[in-house]
């Protein structure tokens, strides 16, 4: 318990002082993102705010954990370092979405194949070893899924590190019921070094997380939603759940949903899939006229309330496809009361110029 709390104040402390030398560094190095990378801004600002982010938070894991006892997290820290080193290199000189889908995939078949994080479903009725293939297939997708649409969601100051605290800090809260101290100092420290990072993303942002922050992120996100139904199958806990795989499809659905949402418009209209334009939640959010800082709150409360709301359902349905499908329902309703905001706020913006 004590090293916990020295890890989680260690890694907000730690990013609270890196923060502002990377700000100077970046200004003497002209290191900041083009123009075009959020045009909501139109101020010089430097992406590597994931660098600092990382560092704290994995310096305090390397501190105060036991990792004598963990040898995978070798291999964790292996993928988590390439995914690093691909964030900062699109941060600094950009990279083609088709080189960081290979570098991400490189970096998810580290874990998958090494560090045993997998998703066991396939194996248990598909014979081998086209079973085990097809959880691996399952659980590179999944992941590339779940990195990728946290990387979309940071389109605004605020919001990925918003995200972010809501869902590995609830994760990290489980682990620590479940006595899985070591998951919980690693997802509580990189939620206390996100929440550090606020300070200078408040609008307007001092600096922007990146693609270093969020990949990264994202693959530890990724990673720890999958070891949360491993674990969950595994132990004997006032604190483990029924359907363990519903709970977490009600972390990141809202994140999936509107990434999907918005590459199945894009290729409606045949256009890339990867073509940056301004259809995501946050963008709708901001035709309405919301400040980013209610966006992001308003984004986190949602998610915060659907993982709520499948706790409960845990305890009363009998499936996980089920609470899964209350979820979707639920989304369903969520972006038919997006739609209808602007729906309202066009007719009153055409009201007044007419």
């Amino acid at each position: 318990m004590d090293k916990l709390i020295l890890g989680v104040v260690f890694s907000f402390i730690l990013t609270l002082i890196l923060l502002p030398i990377l700000i100077k560094v970046a200004a003497a190095n002209n290191l900041f993102v083009p123009l075009n990378y959020r045009r909501i801004h139109h101020n010089q600002v430097s992406a590597l705010g994931g660098l600092a982010i990382f560092l704290a938070s994995t310096l305090s894991f390397i501190l105060f954990s036991d990792l004598v006892n963990y040898p995978d997290y070798r291999m964790i820290f292996s993928s988590a370092f390439l995914m690093f080193a691909l964030g900062i290199r699109d941060d600094i000189f950009e990279v083609t979405p088709w080189i960081k889908l290979v570098g991400q995939t490189l970096a998810i078949l580290i874990l998958v194949l090494f560090a045993h994080v997998n998703i066991y479903y396939f194996q248990h009725f598909v014979p081998e070893p086209y079973g085990v293939l097809f959880d691996y297939l399952s659980t590179i997708i999944l992941m590339l899924l779940i990195i990728n649409a946290y990387n979309l969601i940071d389109g605004i100051d605020l919001l990925a590190a918003t995200v972010g605290v809501v869902i590995l800090g609830m994760l990290g809260i489980w682990f620590f019921l479940v006595v899985q101290y070591d998951y919980s100092l690693a997802l509580l420290s990189l939620s206390s070094a996100l929440l550090a990072f606020m300070f200078f993303n408040y609008s307007p942002a001092k600096i922007f997380m990146g693609d270093t922050g969020t990949m990264t992120i994202g693959l530890i996100m990724s990673m720890s939603l999958i070891q949360f139904d491993s674990i969950n199958t595994l132990i004997d806990s006032p604190y483990k759940f029924r359907f363990a795989p519903a709970i977490a499809f009600s972390f990141i659905s809202l994140m999936v949903f509107d990434m999907l949402r918005v590459a199945g418009q894009r290729v409606i209209k045949h256009h890339s899939p990867f073509r940056a334009d301004k259809t995501h939640i946050h963008h709708l959010l901001l035709r309405i006229g919301w400040p980013h800082y209610s966006i992001s709150i308003f984004i986190g409360a949602t998610i915060l309330f659907q993982v709520a709301l499948s706790i409960f359902l845990d305890t009363i349905l009998k499936s996980n496809w089920a609470i899964i499908l209350v979820n979707i329902l639920f989304l369903g309703v969520f972006y038919a009361f997006i739609y209808l905001l602007l729906l309202k706020n066009n007719a009153l913006k055409n009201e007044k110029n007419s």
